[in-house]
Order: structure tokens, then C-alpha cells, then sequence
């Protein structure tokens, strides 16, 4: 009996410290093409093949070396990624004196009205239109948000949209704790 009670604790111990760590990291958004979307992760970021510019001059990410990029692939036509703006405008605000980069990557379907919606929904952060983005991000869904560390690697590729924050705040504190070594 004593062996069974001891067995039990011991694996509940093992099944939440495992998913205390789990849960450090932001969570991935389901999708069919996950394994690769993990691959890419680790690796440095793919080209951003983006024109059209609106509230920036063109950004590469070699121009961003030394920033957190968080790429917002979203579409006109898309309502989550509408409402979404407000939340964007303030994390955008939040953590722009610290070094991190907005950029929505809107699709080219209904990109004709990017301006139109820039302007009517307040959209701060620079925006532009995929020009090769999404196939070399695999993005195939609205919003996905996507984040490149300050080395220019892609930390994240399609995490859960609740989880943005949590991943810049991760990101954030590697680069304090490289600061103090």
C-alpha cells in the first residue's frame, strides 16, 4: 500500500513539474502544419519579403538586428485580427522603448484596403503587404503571431494569440540576464 501511495505522489510530482515548465513557454496554436512550423524555431528568421509600407519607412531584419520583432499576420477581411488591433496598439506602446517591433503582415487578399483599415481602425505599428512573408513564414491563418529574437533568430513561429505578451516578457528577461553576465 505504502509502495502504491508513494509511486502516486512521486508521478503526480513528475506530471506537474512537467507541466509548471510547459507552461514558462507560450503555447503553439494548433495547426497541420506544426512539425515544420517547430523546425523552423531556433533558426534564424526567414527573409520578410513585405511592400507596401504604412506608418514606417521598409524594415529588413537586418535593420532590426538588436531588436524582438513580433510579426502580426493578419488580413482586412479577418474580424479576430480587427478586434485584435487595440491590444496590439497597446503592447506596441508598452514595449516600444524597450525594443520591440510591431509589424503586421497583412495578406494579400483584401490588401487593397490595408490603408483604409490602418487609418480607420488606428493601427500604430508599421504594416505592409505580404510579399513573400507568408510562404516563408508558413503562416496559413489569421492572426498568427510569429517572434524573432534579438539575434534575428525565430523564437516562436504561430503561438496562441493569448500568449504574445508572455513570449515578449520572455524574450525581454534573456536580455537582462545577458546584461548582468
Amino acid at each position: 500500500m505504502k509502495k502504491i501511495i508513494f509511486t502516486l505522489l512521486i508521478s503526480a510530482f513528475l506530471f506537474l513539474f512537467h507541466f509548471s515548465l510547459a507552461a514558462d513557454e507560450p503555447r503553439p496554436e494548433n495547426s497541420k502544419l506544426r512539425s515544420q512550423l517547430d523546425a523552423m524555431q531556433g533558426k534564424p528568421a526567414p527573409k520578410l519579403g513585405l511592400e507596401g509600407w504604412i506608418n514606417s519607412k521598409p524594415l529588413s531584419l537586418k535593420d532590426l538586428k538588436g531588436k524582438i520583432v513580433v510579426l502580426d499576420f493578419w488580413a482586412t477581411w479577418c474580424g479576430p485580427c480587427i478586434r485584435a488591433i487595440p491590444h496590439t496598439n497597446e503592447m506596441m506602446e508598452k514595449y516600444a522603448d524597450k525594443g520591440v517591433v510591431f509589424i503586421g503582415v497583412c495578406a494579400k487578399s483584401g490588401s487593397e484596403k490595408m490603408a483604409a483599415t490602418v487609418k480607420e481602425h488606428g493601427i500604430k505599428y508599421p504594416v505592409a503587404v505580404d510579399a513573400g512573408a507568408n510562404a516563408g513564414y508558413l503562416a496559413n491563418s489569421f492572426p498568427d503571431y510569429y517572434l524573432i529574437d534579438r539575434s534575428g533568430v525565430l523564437r516562436w513561429a504561430d503561438i496562441a494569440n493569448a500568449d504574445v505578451e508572455k513570449a515578449i516578457r520572455i524574450l525581454l528577461k534573456e536580455q537582462k540576464k545577458k546584461k548582468k553576465k
